[in-house]
């Protein structure tokens, strides 16, 4: 184990450190007086790691592009997502966020993404709530073939009982009682909540051409 253990030691003498030693070029006498010369502009922190595509910042979040569909709520260990009844919409308490994006990833509708916005701290924890970052600059697509996941309704099961129409939240599923139902995949945006509410196992999803 020894042997094993001064390679590294010695290794890491000439390493440069992952992190800044201060938050600043040398330390100061007070680290209070540099964070109010900090916010005054006369001097200039340093980040304590270089920021990129390795780290998630706050949750950014489209309020116009968000269907209400709550599924970012069920996967969030944390609990920071809260669903607001009279909007049908969301409110992130970035207080209890994990960063994990976990509801980036599972947003049909794309309306949550991770932001660059890391200094986020406060000591007002309303200040810290996200109720509207508005869309988010979106990158040209790279010219190859764009998929999206639908959900598509297996005739043969379905028994018409209109619960798939009632609970989706673009109204994109039409057809009478004890008649099977149509999605039309072109306004679907693939949440899934249809296939929470039947019955029967008549919804599935299915990736198509976007």
């Amino acid at each position: 184990m020894i042997n094993r253990i001064v390679p590294q030691l010695l290794k890491q003498l000439w390493e440069k450190a992952f992190t800044n030693p201060f938050p600043v070029t040398a330390m100061p006498d007070s680290l209070t007086e540099a964070l109010k010369k900090s916010a005054e502009g006369e001097i200039e922190l340093n980040m304590p790691v270089p920021v990129g595509d390795r780290f998630r910042g706050a949750i950014a979040y489209d309020r116009s592009a968000c269907i209400g569909c709550k599924l970012c709520i069920k996967v969030c260990p944390a609990n920071a997502t809260e669903y607001v009844p009279g909007d049908k919409k969301i409110i992130i308490h970035n207080d209890r966020c994990c960063f994990c994006a976990q509801c980036v990833e599972v947003c049909p509708v794309k309306c949550l993404s991770s932001s660059q916005d890391y200094l986020i701290s406060s000591y007002d924890r309303k200040a810290n709530i996200t109720v509207d970052t508005g869309k988010p600059v979106v990158e040209e697509a790279d010219g190859g073939e764009q998929k999206k996941t639908v959900c598509r309704i297996d005739a043969e099961k379905c028994i018409g009982c209109t619960m798939c129409a009632r609970g989706c939240p673009v109204q994109c599923i039409t057809g009478q009682v004890k008649v099977p139902h149509v999605i039309d995949e072109e306004r679907c945006v693939g949440c899934g909540k249809c296939a929470e509410v039947c019955p029967k196992s008549a919804v599935s999803t299915v990736e198509v051409e976007g």
